[in-house]
């Protein structure tokens, strides 16, 4: 991925904005059994978020999804 800053930045804020909305959603889902599902899908939905934001920042490759993603 070969990205010039602007793009970079660009894309970094916008996951920035994406994370913040997949905490408060995780933060806002009330922890019971029956939430647990969508509270693993959030949290999992944010790690994968993360690691794109670290990609983009290093500019490198995006990885292959992970093989639990359907």
């Amino acid at each position: 991925m070969n990205l010039n800053k602007r793009d970079q930045k660009e894309i970094l804020e916008y996951l920035k904005h994406i994370t913040s909305e997949l905490t408060d959603a995780y933060n806002s889902t009330p922890d019971t059994s029956e939430n647990s599902d969508a509270l693993y899908f959030i949290d999992t939905a944010r790690d994968l978020v993360d690691e794109l934001a670290i990609n983009v920042e290093d500019n490198q490759e995006v990885p292959v999804p992970h093989e639990d993603m359907g």
